[in-house]
Order: structure tokens, then sequence, then C-alpha cells
């Protein structure tokens, strides 16, 4: 599942899975339609191809690319089971944290208080350890 979000995370490769979704094509009718270079959509074709969404068949000379509706249907299965996991459809509130019981958890387990005084925001925050 990882390497699919990951071959999803683009929007190139988003944008073949739309094209071959309609119909099979070439790597230059790809070219063509992306309007990236050669070596640029070998790449999102390779990441694509690894990750189980597209298959290629080579005719003669030419590898034509199509949709690989299993390999789709496999990561909607697999994505359903890890929302399951989430409890994303539960209507029940998530356990309450150890830590509400006991305050000082954060120290005894070895880590700065802070760590868990801070809400995080979009800055990276480094979990230090206390210094014995």
């Amino acid at each position: 599942m990882i390497y699919i979000l990951k071959a999803l995370g683009d929007s190139h490769r988003q944008n073949i899975l739309r094209l071959l979704a309609h119909r099979e094509m070439g790597a230059c009718e790809i070219i063509q339609a992306i309007g990236l270079s050669q070596p640029a959509i070998a790449h999102h074709l390779k990441i694509l191809k690894q990750a189980g969404l597209i298959s290629s068949e080579k005719e003669g000379k030419i590898v034509f690319y199509t949709l690989k509706k299993d390999g789709c249907k496999d990561f909607l299965e697999q994505l359903s089971c890890f929302l399951e996991e989430l409890s994303c459809f539960s209507c029940s509130r998530p356990k309450p944290s150890p830590l509400r019981q006991n305050p000082n958890l954060c120290t005894e387990m070895g880590f700065d208080p802070e760590i868990c005084e801070k809400e995080i925001c979009e800055e990276k925050i480094r979990i230090k350890r206390k210094r014995r």
C-alpha cells in the first residue's frame, strides 16, 4: 500500500493513470499528452508499474501501457482494511492515553516532559531523551 500511495502522490502519475483509464498508450503518446521529457515519463511509468497500477505489453518494438484494474481493486481493498483498523467508521471515542492518569509518564519513559507539553505544529520537533 505504501508504494501505491507514493505512486499516487504525484500529479503527473495521477494524470498518466487518468489517460490509461481510457485506453492503452505507448510512451510517446504519454509524453505528448503530459508534456514531460522521455526520461521523466520513463521514471513515472516505472514507479506506477512497481506499484502494480499499470502493466506493459511489448508488441514488436513498441511497449504499450494499460491501467491494471486488479492492482487498483487490490489497493482499494487494502485501503478499506486500513481505514477499518483506524476505526474511522466507528462512533466511539478512542481510548484515553495513560498519560491522563499519570502526568509524569513522559519523564518515567525517559523523555523530556516538554515533549508532551508542546502542541505539534508544522515546524519540526525533535524528540529528545533526558540525559540520565
